[in-house]
């Protein structure tokens, strides 16, 4: 059973997004969530859906729901968990997967079988429906450099994948991820330029050509007020699989520091090729111990 990617374009494009953390102000990167000082833990709960065609008629919804724990262990080190749930729905025959929490993609090639399971068989015609665990996925990140008037913040990440989503109900890819990555943020008054670049490598398993691969994003944001934090950035990579495409999305995200323990994060996002969702949005509440 053939599980492969299609993947998107690589491009840059700005969109906006938010970032929210009380009077300190956000770090807008996307993969950190930053903590009030003092405040060394914090979980959530989201909810996230995308929807797409994959250039194919693919009609593909995917759901998740994440939890997401995050971690100060010491001021300049953050940890992120991200445990998703995952449920998707489309078309059999379509090569779509769930990629990361929230997002989906297709196998390379657009005629590929869906994927079958003991208790579901797929046509090209029909529509399928699977629900389960997502893959994992852990980021870490140590700030080297803190922002100042002269300086930037320099913060190097490493990220790493498990492959516990069912690749067989096209709930993950089947395969490891890990890489180093570099964030860089200035802010300039009340407004923060930030991008981010990491190398990923990726093993290759049974029914799906996984390739290594550069992830990036890029954009800017607003500290509208003590409490909000509103950003505009691209995200996209180079193709994640052999012969594939690369996918590339541009995201508006909001970020609203409710109280001294409560924080929300929302976003919504338009893909910028048919590889990817062409429409997506999601929103997480964390609570800070």
């Amino acid at each position: 059973m053939e599980q492969m990617n299609r993947w998107r374009q690589l491009g840059a494009v700005l969109a906006m997004g938010v970032v929210l953390f009380g009077a300190t102000a956000a770090a807008a990167e996307d993969t950190e969530h930053r903590l009030r000082p003092g405040v060394s833990v914090a979980a959530g709960l989201g909810l996230e859906l995308t929807y797409g065609d994959y250039g194919v008629s693919a009609d593909t919804t995917v759901v998740t729901m994440p939890l997401v724990v995050a971690l100060n262990p010491v001021e300049s080190l953050d940890l992120t968990l991200e445990l998703p749930v995952a449920f998707l729905t489309g078309k059999g025959g379509s090569g779509v997967v769930v990629t990361q929490s929230g997002s989906g993609g297709r196998r390379r090639g657009a005629s590929v079988p869906a994927p079958t399971t003991t208790t579901t068989t797929t046509t090209a015609s029909s529509s399928v429906s699977e629900a389960g665990i997502g893959d994992i996925s852990l980021t870490a990140g140590w700030t080297l450099v803190q922002d100042s008037e002269q300086l930037p913040k320099v913060r190097p990440t490493l990220y790493l994948k498990l492959p516990s989503g069912d690749k067989e109900q096209g709930l993950g890819t089947g395969t490891f991820e890990a890489g180093p990555g570099l964030s860089v943020s200035k802010w300039l008054g009340d407004w923060q330029l930030f991008a981010d670049g990491s190398y990923i490598f990726q093993d290759s398993v049974n029914g799906y050509q996984g390739k290594n691969y550069v992830g990036y994003s890029a954009g800017a944001g607003l500290q509208a007020t003590d409490r909000l934090f509103v950003s505009a950035f691209a995200k996209g990579s180079t193709a994640r699989v052999s012969n594939g495409k690369a996918p590339l999305e541009a995201r508006l995200k909001l970020n609203f520091l409710q109280s001294r323990r409560v924080s929300w994060e929302g976003f919504v996002l338009a893909g910028l090729s048919d590889a990817a969702p062409a429409v997506g949005g999601g929103l997480l509440v964390m609570y800070q111990f």
